[in-house]
């Protein structure tokens, strides 16, 4: 079987690159503000610069972190979802990882609709210890979208050209499945 590759979207990802940017700006002249002027209100006074300074430090890290982890995807938009004859590597979103999934694992992958977006959805056999091997972080947030959208515990937001591409991923991730499977019956 084939290895097949799919690429980040540097058009889906320009924005985030800019928006990430800005706000990296913003933290780092609000953390200049608190640490350059006094502010001093009546119910708080003289505390409002040690949040500024909190707030401008927190904005920093995260925007900062966002920034040049988008613009790295920017600049190197390859290998956001690899489908090969073993499994399948995904880094299409923050939830994803740079570990194989094997498709032993794999019970079947369907097309979810997410506010209006198409996201391809993997069910798993064993969801805790795939969720045991992802960090607090990325567990933490898998959980909340289960909880609140009702997502698949792999969500892939593939970067294609149209619905039908989808589809056609969603099959080809399906028959992979089906043929480990049968290679599993088979003693293969």
């Amino acid at each position: 079987m084939e290895t097949i590759t799919y690429d980040h979207s540097r058009a889906d990802l320009f924005p985030m690159v800019i928006l990430s940017f800005v706000l990296c700006c913003l933290s780092f002249f609000l953390l200049y503000l608190g640490m350059d002027t006094d502010f001093i209100l009546s119910l708080i006074g003289q505390a409002t610069n040690m949040i500024m300074i909190i707030c401008g430090s927190m904005g920093v890290l995260f925007f900062g972190y966002s920034f040049f982890y988008v613009l790295y995807r920017f600049i190197f938009p390859k290998n956001a979802l690899v489908i090969n004859d073993r499994g399948i590597i995904n880094q299409t979103n923050v939830l994803g990882s740079k570990e194989n999934i094997p498709f032993e694992t794999m019970k079947t992958a369907k097309l979810e609709n997410i506010h209006g977006k198409q996201y391809i959805g993997i069910k798993l056999y064993n969801e805790e210890e795939y969720l045991d091997r992802l960090s607090v972080f990325k567990r933490i947030l898998q959980e909340s979208n289960q909880k609140n959208f009702g997502t698949s515990i792999i969500s892939m937001s593939v970067p294609t050209g149209s619905e039908e591409d989808l589809h056609k991923i969603v099959e080809l991730i399906n028959e992979r499945i089906e043929i480990t499977e049968v290679r599993k019956e088979m003693n293969w």
